[in-house]
């Protein structure tokens, strides 16, 4: 059995609607690969902006924000390794870290993944205290990220309306586009893009494994199982292998010709060549 500091540490990370449950599910399909649902350990304890963590103090509500999610996995034994109470952003990731190791500990795999889309804006700190961790962004279409988006606001009664929730969506994806351009030329850092994923599925993966120093196997396409198994019931706008590799319309079906032209207005201008 591997020791689980020897493992790999892998973050997949993205706009959200961009296509990293699909990934992930693929790379679960691995058998070197242990991964778990989305654990939203660093967004959900750590403020996203710098300037707020000065005076952040990581305490019982944090601590039982990490707990709840032990208990949804069945590991709630791991409850001794929650970090300790502290003042530092530093040691509260290094604890992070320690504990996603622990997740993994009874496992045999040689790397674990992590996937929460918005750790996109976490890791500058996470390399920071581990810098062998490896990152993998997933770069989608602007038009079918706001689409999707925009989708699912619906359903949040405090979304805001029409115009405003748009372009809400469209400042989301510009603010993440901008993030993953920060790590652009790091050697642990790897893009791809959905489409890739979608149309050149065994050359996209091909490359993930290179990366990650793994041999490709063609079961890593045959990963509907695993989807199922790294998501939580609720999360039913995560779509199986039926659903997932095709490309959607959503764009066209729900936004006006007008709301398309904005959209498009604001999107097209953004040069997505850089991730190649």
């Amino acid at each position: 059995m591997k020791n689980s500091e020897s493992k790999k540490a892998v973050f997949i990370v993205g706009s959200a609607r961009s296509g990293t449950t699909l990934l992930q599910s693929m790379l679960a399909s691995h058998p070197e690969v242990y991964s778990f649902p989305e654990t939203h350990f660093f967004r959900g304890t750590i403020p996203k902006f710098s300037f707020l963590r000065w005076l952040k103090f990581y305490g019982e509500k944090e601590k039982e924000f990490i707990r709840k999610f032990l208990i949804r996995v069945n590991q709630i034994e791991l409850d001794v390794k929650i970090p300790s109470a502290t003042f530092n952003t530093t040691e509260w990731i290094k604890g992070l870290l320690y504990l996603l190791d622990s997740l993994s500990h009874n496992s045999i795999e040689k790397i674990w993944v992590e996937k929460t889309p918005m750790h996109l804006y976490f890791a500058s700190l996470i390399e920071n205290v581990r810098q062998e961790t490896k990152f993998i962004h997933i770069i989608r279409d602007g038009k079918d990220v706001v689409a999707s988006l925009f989708d699912a606001s619906k359903n949040n009664p405090n979304a805001f309306d029409g115009k405003q929730s748009i372009q809400k969506c469209i400042l989301r994806w510009k603010f993440d586009i901008q993030i993953h351009k920060k790590h652009l030329g790091k050697q642990n850092h790897h893009f791809i893009f959905y489409k890739d994923l979608i149309y050149k599925t065994e050359d996209s993966l091909k490359r993930i494994c290179d990366f990650l120093e793994l041999d490709y196997l063609n079961e890593m396409k045959l990963f509907s199982h695993k989807t199922k198994e790294l998501k939580f019931p609720e999360e039913v706008w995560k779509p199986d292998a039926s659903n997932e590799l095709k490309e959607s319309n959503k764009f066209e079906s729900i936004f006006s010709l007008d709301d398309q032209a904005l959209i498009k207005s604001k999107i097209d201008p953004i040069d997505l060549s850089c991730f190649k």
